[in-house]
This record gives C-alpha cells, sequence and structure tokens, in this order.
C-alpha cells in the first residue's frame, strides 16, 4: 500500500540505527583532567572540541566557531572504571558527536567514536556484570520532515568490544509525527486531511545481573478538522480518535549480544533468530500504517531483517 511508504520511516530508522551509524578512522589523542573536569570554561570547551575532532577525524568536517554545547559524562563504559568518559559535542541541530575516552595516569586517552546523532538528550550508563563494564544508552532526539513530520527521542545502545562500539538497542521512546492524507499519492485523490500520532512513554531499567528495559508506551491517533495543505493545523484543532497503552521488555542476551524482546525459529532455514522489534507496537497501528504481524528480526550472521508472523515459529 503506497501509504506507508508516506510515514513509515521510523522503522527503518530503528531497526537499521539511523544516523548515528558513521564510523570514522580514529587518531590518537587524549584530554587532561582539568579538562574533564571543568569542561565548559571557555578555553576547556574549545580545546576539548578540537581534541575530538583530531581524534575521530572529523577536523574538516565541523567548525569550532560552530560549537554549541560540550558535555562530559562519567560512566564505566569501556574499562568498568566509573571514571571512563563520554564527550558529546553538538554543532546545531543533526550535528552532534560522541566519543569516548579512558583514565591513563593524568590524561584521559581516546578510545572510540560512538557516531553522528541528530541530538543528544542525555547519556545514562546501565551496569552490567557479565560483561564487566557498562551498556551506554544515547537518548537521540531526531527532528526530521521526510513523509511527515516528525520528531521523534530514540534510545540507542552501544558496549565497547574489540576496540570499537556495537549497537546493541534501538527503540523509540517518544514520537509526534503529522502528516496529511493527500500527500499519500494515490490513484483515487483522498481529501484533505491531517492526521497525528503521538507516543509518550514511561521507562524503568532493571539493572541486576541481566540488565532489563520496560517500556510502557502510551499511544494516540488524531485527526484534524483543518484542510489547509501546506501547514500543519494547531493542536487544539486534533481530535482523539483512538488509544491504547502497550508495554514491551527488551531483555540483555549473552547469546545475541544485544536487547531482545523474545527469540523464535524462522521456519524457511530451522534457524533462530532473535525479534528486536515488533511492528504491532508501533503508534502508526492506529492509523492503519503498519502491519501488526511484522517483525524487525536479527540472525545470528549478524543480518537485520523484517518478516512476517507466519515465517516465524514461536
Amino acid at each position: 500500500m503506497r501509504r506507508k511508504s508516506v510515514v513509515l520511516l521510523l522503522s527503518a530508522l530503528i531497526l537499521l540505527g539511523g544516523y548515528s551509524a558513521a564510523i570514522y578512522a580514529g587518531i590518537e589523542g587524549d584530554l587532561s583532567q582539568s579538562q574533564v573536569d571543568d569542561p565548559n570554561s571557555e578555553k576547556n570547551r574549545e580545546e576539548i572540541a578540537k581534541s575530538v575532532l583530531e581524534s575521530t577525524g572529523r577536523s574538516e568536517q565541523y567548525d569550532l566557531a560552530d560549537l554549541e554545547d560540550v558535555t562530559v559524562y562519567l560512566g564505566g563504559a569501556v574499562t568498568g572504571n566509573e571514571e571512563d568518559v563520554l564527550v558529546s559535542l553538538s554543532f546545531g541541530p543533526k550535528n552532534t558527536v560522541v566519543a569516548a575516552y579512558t583514565p591513563d595516569g593524568n590524561v584521559y586517552e581516546y578510545v572510540g567514536d560512538l557516531g553522528d546523532f541528530y541530538g543528544v538528550r542525555s547519556i545514562r550508563f546501565v551496569p552490567s556484570p557479565e560483561l564487566g563494564r557498562d551498556i551506554i544508552i544515547v537518548r537521540e532526539n531526531v527532528n526530521q520532515s521526510l513523509g511527515s513530520f516528525e520528531q521523534t527521542d530514540v534510545l540507542r545502545g552501544y558496549v565497547y568490544e574489540n576496540n570499537g562500539f556495537r549497537d546493541v538497542l534501538n527503540t523509540p521512546e517518544k514520537i509526534e509525527a503529522s502528516w496529511n492524507n493527500i500527500w499519500n499519492q494515490s490513484d483515487i485523490r483522498e481529501e484533505s486531511l491531517w492526521r497525528r500520532v503521538t507516543e509518550s512513554t514511561e521507562s524503568s531499567w532493571s539493572t541486576g545481573e541481566t540488565p532489563q528495559l520496560t517500556i510502557t508506551r502510551y499511544q494516540d491517533y488524531l485527526e484534524s478538522s483543518e484542510k489547509e495543505e501546506g501547514q500543519v493545523p494547531q493542536d487544539d484543532t486534533f481530535d482523539k480518535k483512538q488509544s491504547r497503552v502497550v508495554v514491551e521488555r527488551f531483555t540483555w542476551s549473552d547469546e545475541w549480544g544485544r536487547f531482545i524482546l523474545r527469540e523464535a525459529v524462522e521456519k524457511a532455514t530451522g534457524e533462530k533468530v532473535a525479534i528486536i522489534e515488533d511492528l504491532s507496537a508501533s503508534p502508526y497501528l492506529l492509523a492503519g500504517l503498519a502491519d501488526d504481524k511484522d517483525y524487525g528480526i536479527i540472525r545470528k550472521d549478524g543480518l537485520l531483517d523484517y518478516v512476517k508472523e507466519e515465517e516465524l515459529e514461536f
């Protein structure tokens, strides 16, 4: 159905890791203790940013004159030492860099690059006793107009191993998307109708021997009586048509090396797969724009894919 192509960018963004997946060749660099202790002094901000850009190979990509914010986070992301450092540099919308450093004497040595993000709202560290280090959880804000006017907060998880960072969780935490029916370009031109889906969530972490994330999703579908095509109507013109609450639990799996919803067997191959996304939990289902029997899976070879429920055995 063509309509799906208008708004269902989110699933591809979530499953494939989105804008954050960039990888750059690193150049050795370090930070001083005084820079980490006081990152927001004028001198330290610029020196930290310069070091991060040099270390991550981005000196030609960003201009220090555009630097808006430097944030330092402490946690056990690399060595398990709670004084490992993550540095987030913001150069405005769609331009945030996150790099990792670990202490060595009086300096912090560069060890890796998490990638580019649209915008970082926060970073937290989830302890994992079995890994011997923390799992990094980045809350990324994605504000875009591709098929719909969409603002989304995404939880992205990373672990450090083999001298690099690996993606272990991608799931939305907040969604507001608005679009007009007539954008669907169907053969029969539809009525100019503004539609909206929203999702707010409550998240809780269980940080015992096996980390687990429980997300309660509060979802609404709304329609506006406004007919003007070119501009999103005011909030007070939208009337709620449907609502629901969905609960999902992502559990850390040592076998899969990531957070998963559950396991299944792919009938065509007889091989076990891990389910990492359930499209029946998408708020777009309320608008008739998602399939309630589709799953995002990962196979043993690391391949990500979408499959129908009938292709799996639970």
